[in-house]
């Protein structure tokens, strides 16, 4: 009898540590980080030749995180939201698959998309070409990691395939570009304020919104909006895609800060895909 409350209160303090640790990664103890984010965002903001802010500079990796929201109920178990979205019987416990599907914010798509989005998710293995090699794309691969900024022009960096994005200022879709089927699209900037809205278009419909299965046509409409508060950079997504969502996506604003240490580039190695031969399963382990 002894050893079963034992077990019991063993049981019961680990979930106690698993709800405490998940709840402070996702916004419900993050006090001191808060704090540390006000003084970082009290300092002077740098400003480009023409005044604005300049956004120049790498953030995260070390120093920067995101926000992403997940809803506990009182007692401190998951509280799915997902409306029509149906449970999918695999991947639950691989590439962060259990979190991602109580996340607060989803797209929320037309009804009848719904069930495309449960058939990407199961097959993911097979549909999600981030797992083949291909680039994440916009916006999946999230905010730069390192910007290089002047008053016409605006350089993304990405720890991400190699990847990175020009993104011209003040000036109309390029008029070829912007109609070609991409995975980065066409991008071009605006300040709006203390605020770069970057405006993006021209996609293809290979990559996704986000894992598990958030797919997208080639209309999808994407602004990235960045703002620069001291050595806080903050970065939000709004996405359109009238074919497929009920309505747009606006994705949780992303709180990067600046990072300052000794930067040492590391290129990343050309991507071979070794493993789906090899599985026998649709675990993305």
């Amino acid at each position: 009898m002894k050893r079963r409350v034992l077990g019991f209160a063993v049981a019961a303090i680990a979930a106690a540590a698993l709800t405490s640790n998940l709840s402070a990664q996702y916004g419900g103890g993050g006090g001191g980080r808060a704090a540390e984010d006000a003084k970082l965002a009290a300092m002077p903001t740098p400003k480009l030749a023409d005044g604005h802010p300049d956004l120049s500079g790498r953030w995260g990796g070390g120093g920067g995180g995101g926000n992403t929201a997940q809803r506990f109920d009182p007692k401190g178990n998951y509280h799915n939201l997902r409306n029509d979205r149906k449970g999918s019987p695999v991947n639950q416990e691989r590439d962060s698959g259990l979190d991602q599907r109580f996340i607060e914010n989803l797209p929320q798509y037309k009804a009848e998309f719904w069930d495309k989005v449960d058939y990407l998710d199961v097959n993911g293995n097979v549909e999600d070409s981030n797992f083949h090699c291909f680039p994440a794309g916009v916006p999946r691969m999230g905010p730069p990691t390192k910007i290089m900024a002047t008053a016409t022009e605006a350089v993304f960096l990405y720890n991400q395939k190699n990847t990175w994005r020009l993104v011209p200022m003040n000036r109309p879709h390029d008029p070829i570009n912007s109609k070609d089927q991409t995975y980065l699209g066409d991008s071009v900037g605006k300040w709006e304020g203390d605020t770069l809205v970057v405006d993006v278009t021209g996609f293809n419909d290979e990559t996704w919104l986000e894992w598990p299965g958030y797919f997208h046509t080639n209309k999808m409409h994407v602004i990235e909006r960045l703002r620069r508060e001291g050595n806080i950079l903050h970065y939000q997504v709004t996405v359109e895609d009238p074919d497929v969502l009920a309505q747009p996506w606006v994705m949780d604003e992303r709180v990067m800060r600046l990072n300052t240490a000794p930067m040492v580039q590391i290129e990343d190695p050309p991507c071979v895909e070794s493993d789906g031969a090899n599985m026998y399963t649709k675990e993305r382990g």
